[in-house]
């Protein structure tokens, strides 16, 4: 279980490295193999990304332990039908105001057509403030960037007050 967790939480890590085209850098959301699975192709480290303390990895450690992937792959072998039962959302859009944060180096960018979906989020939520890209973080920016993430929520909020 030490071993998974470290390899998806290294991998998606933006101390992976820049996820540019052909840079060798692994992505660990992209598709997966038939015959090798999902690890096979990530690396595996010695050491923990610096913002994933020990102690906080022996608690997921635990915690998957106790309840396995099972729940967190559901989503993924749901999505078919998730895309179904949300065609009743179609043409809906988010009025409220809303921010949008990633990491540059986000496994999930590397999406064909992601940074396009980004561009295009004006006209899905018209109420957008800010589209903001956290430098040399990966996927799990709320850990990797805390006092960035805090403070664009705290800004954004107070922001909501300004008249």
């Amino acid at each position: 279980m030490e071993v998974t967790l470290r390899k998806i939480y290294g991998a998606a890590s933006g101390e992976a490295g820049p996820r540019l085209p052909g840079d060798g850098t692994p992505n660990p959301f992209g598709m997966v193999s038939r015959a090798s699975g999902l690890l096979a192709d990530l690396p595996e480290s010695d050491t923990l990304p610096a913002w994933l303390p020990k102690s906080d990895l022996d608690t997921f450690v635990d915690a998957f332990k106790a309840s396995g992937f099972r729940r967190g792959l559901n989503y993924y072998r749901n999505l078919d039908r998730n895309w179904e039962l949300q065609k009743a959302f179609a043409g809906l859009k988010i009025e409220i105001p809303a921010l949008f944060m990633a990491g540059e180096r986000d496994t999930g960018l590397a999406i064909p057509g992601m940074r396009e979906i980004i561009s295009a989020m004006p006209q899905l939520a018209p109420d957008l403030r800010a589209t903001q890209f956290v430098p040399g973080a990966g996927h799990w920016l709320p850990q990797e960037r805390p006092d960035i993430v805090s403070r664009a929520i705290i800004d954004f909020v107070q922001g909501l007050w300004a008249v």
